[in-house]
């Protein structure tokens, strides 16, 4: 249903006021307002504060509305026109970007909204960045900052670090360097981390190194490495082993990480990690190497904790090798 009114060619008022100088718009399959772009200065009240949504384009700026809605007709996002200070339960902070809860609560900020291409670079991006400082009970730094991702209440949920930024982590399983970010648990307790390196790890099937060499993600609010809110390692990553299962029934399996050719130069191999979670409670282990997966009760099960050596040959080795051809499926 349409929430919104054309006042003239370029303004529109909802319920929570008018803007002005509106020089497109969208709406939802429904009629209600998705979202606007301006040309105008205008300003907007939030829970983050007075806010001066973007009205000129330049070329580092990602295209996106300058306010985007929900359905009920409640701000969801903020391109601000300029990096602004912004209030957070967490303390005054600079954002280029704010989102919302459906209900106005302050959802996600990011300090800067630069869009890395061949007319802007990462390292440009990088030279505006201004390095915040932040106090955690399991972390003190001063990084650059990608984004930051709240709880409804205010409480920090996640926090993604800027492309090459590194943070010292006391984690429950000791500390560990962790890249592209955090996240954690309403509590304030550690969720998950990505390791910067391979990492030891305890788990029910003994130190293990946990890394994943081709984590990708837009933001650090699941990462590879996570812990339950007992502090023990629910779940992890790895390319550094692969595990034997002697079954209940006798059978023996064996589960590895995956050795793939580079899609890119289609030349040099890629290892993709193994995941393997645990569940203290049913004491069972799963276990998922990509091709294959199982979950598996550790009283009735035995489990060896192999080596993994990644392989470092291409295509053009496999004429002479005398490897079993499985590696190459």
């Amino acid at each position: 249903m349409q929430n919104y009114q054309v006042l003239n060619k370029d303004s529109l008022q909802l319920a929570t006021g008018v803007f002005a100088g509106v020089s497109s718009y969208t709406a939802y399959p429904g009629g209600e307002l998705e979202g606007i772009k301006l040309t105008e200065r205008n300003m907007l009240l939030t829970h983050a504060g007075e806010l001066t949504p973007a009205f000129t384009e330049t070329h580092r700026r990602k295209p996106k509305h300058s306010v985007g809605f929900f359905k009920n007709g409640m701000v969801k996002s903020v391109a601000l026109e300029d990096v602004h200070e912004i209030t957070t339960p967490l303390g005054e902070f600079p954002a280029e970007l704010v989102t919302f809860y459906d209900s106005g609560e302050l959802k996600r900020f990011f300090p800067q909204d630069g869009k890395i291409s061949g007319l802007w670079t990462e390292e440009e991006e990088r030279s505006l960045a201004i390095p915040l400082t932040f106090e955690l009970p399991f972390a003190r730094f001063t990084a650059v900052i990608s984004g930051v991702c709240l709880y409804r209440d205010g409480s920090l949920r996640s926090l993604t670090l800027f492309p090459g930024e590194t943070v010292e982590i006391a984690a429950p399983s000791g500390t560990v360097t962790a890249r592209r970010g955090f996240s954690l648990y309403s509590s304030g307790a550690l969720y998950s981390l990505e390791p910067d390196a391979p990492s030891e790890v305890p788990t029910p099937l003994g130190v293990l190194l946990a890394y994943d060499s081709n984590s990708v993600g837009i933001n650090a609010d699941v990462c590879s490495l996570k812990f339950d809110k007992q502090g023990r390692v629910a779940s992890l990553v790895t390319v550094s082993h692969k595990i034997a299962v002697q079954t209940a029934d006798g059978g023996l399996l064996t589960f590895a990480p995956r050795d793939r050719v580079n899609p890119l130069d289609g030349e040099s191999m890629v290892t993709y990690g193994m995941t393997l979670s645990f569940d203290y409670d049913g004491d069972t282990v799963t276990i998922d190497d990509g091709d294959a997966s199982g979950t598996f009760a550790r009283a009735d099960c035995g489990f060896t904790v192999l080596k993994h050596n990644a392989s470092a040959c291409g295509p053009a080795d496999c004429a002479n090798c005398s490897v079993d051809s499985d590696c190459r499926k």
